[in-house]
């Protein structure tokens, strides 16, 4: 079966909400999230899903044959990259179903990819 990853880029609503919402928001908002990836889960579709630490990250290239490493990423778009699943579904309008009712869209976007098998 085809595996997919989705990553979940955070938007302006993200940050709005994180900026006033209490602690028990929080804990509600990710309890969403655990739901969702549980449902998964229980399905046999979920591989795996991580949350990305915030503000952190290098970023590695080749420069005239040196390897130069930076901080980063620093993205001059509002959309970081805040978490991934990777997941199996038939095929791509599947995995779209099956992310129909995902929780972060309240709050930014999802990037739907499926992993090239070799």
């Amino acid at each position: 079966m085809p595996k997919y990853l989705l990553i979940a880029r955070d938007g302006e609503e993200w940050e709005t909400f994180a900026a006033q919402a209490t602690p028990a928001d929080i804990e509600a908002c990710i309890g969403r999230y655990i739901e969702w990836s549980e449902r998964l889960r229980s399905q046999g579709k979920l591989i795996t899903s991580e949350k990305l630490k915030e503000g952190e990250g290098r970023v590695v290239r080749a420069e005239r044959g040196a390897v130069r490493v930076t901080d980063g990423p620093h993205v001059a778009s509002k959309e970081v990259i805040g978490g991934f699943w990777l997941f199996e579904a038939d095929s791509y309008d599947d995995g779209v179903e099956l992310i129909r009712d995902h929780p972060h869209l309240e709050w930014g976007t999802l990037e739907l990819r499926q992993i090239e098998e070799f």
